[in-house]
Formats: C-alpha cells, structure tokens, sequence
C-alpha cells in the first residue's frame, strides 16, 4: 500500500502543501489524497475530526500517524526531506513537535501561501 497522506482539499494552505508534496515524491511513494472524497475517511477509518485539525497518514496499512509525527514519516519517503528527520524526531522525543504543528496550523494566515483556512476550535463547539 505505502504511504497515504489525507489532505484537506478545501484548505489553500494544505492544497498547496499538497501540491508541494506530490513534486518532491519522485519515487511515488506516497498516494496524496483529499479526505472529502466520498467514503474515503469510512474506507480507512479516519476520523473527520482527527483529519480537519491535522495531517493524517497512514503506512502499509498498519502504521496511522498525525501531525508532527506524520510529517517525520512522510519524510522518509522523500530524500529532499531527509535532512528535517533529526529536527521532527527530536522535537517529538522532546514534546515539542505536536505544539510547533498545532501553531503552525492555527497560524496558517502568517505565512506568504495562497491563502489559509481556519483549523476548528473545539473548545468553541462545546
């Protein structure tokens, strides 16, 4: 199977990360998909909620991954990316890396990408 990144194909932020992705995967290690694809999420049971708020991948069919935890394994299928290892390994050894993701995601508006979309706030549904 390889790698299965979920992405959301409503978001200009993660369209373009998307985009940015797929042009690093000379291999064609990793099948890039939008998680609005009708019965997608149900087909690899991902929950909406997990995949609106963070990347999700998931590896040979056994191995799900989220946010900072999901981009180190993205990386190792990308030799571009290669040199960002020890920096997410790190940081998730350390607690860092799901923050610096989260304020990344929630911040998307500061950095100079075609736009961004708002990660929903689960402290205001409540």
């Amino acid at each position: 199977m390889g790698t299965i990144v979920f992405y959301d194909g409503t978001c200009p932020f993660c369209v373009f990360s998307a985009r940015k992705l797929k042009k690093l995967d000379w291999m064609n290690k990793l099948r890039i998909l939008d998680l609005y694809t009708p019965g997608l999420l149900d087909q690899y049971n991902v929950p909406i909620e997990k995949a609106t708020n963070r990347i999700q991948v998931i590896k040979n069919s056994n191995i799900r991954k989220e946010g900072m935890d999901a981009l180190l394994l993205i990386s190792f299928d990308l030799p571009l990316l290669w040199i960002f290892i020890p920096f997410f390994w790190l940081s998730i050894k350390l607690g860092f890396g799901s923050k610096i993701y989260d304020w990344i995601a929630k911040n998307r508006f500061l950095f100079p990408l075609p736009g961004y979309c708002p990660i929903p706030d689960p402290k205001k549904n409540k």
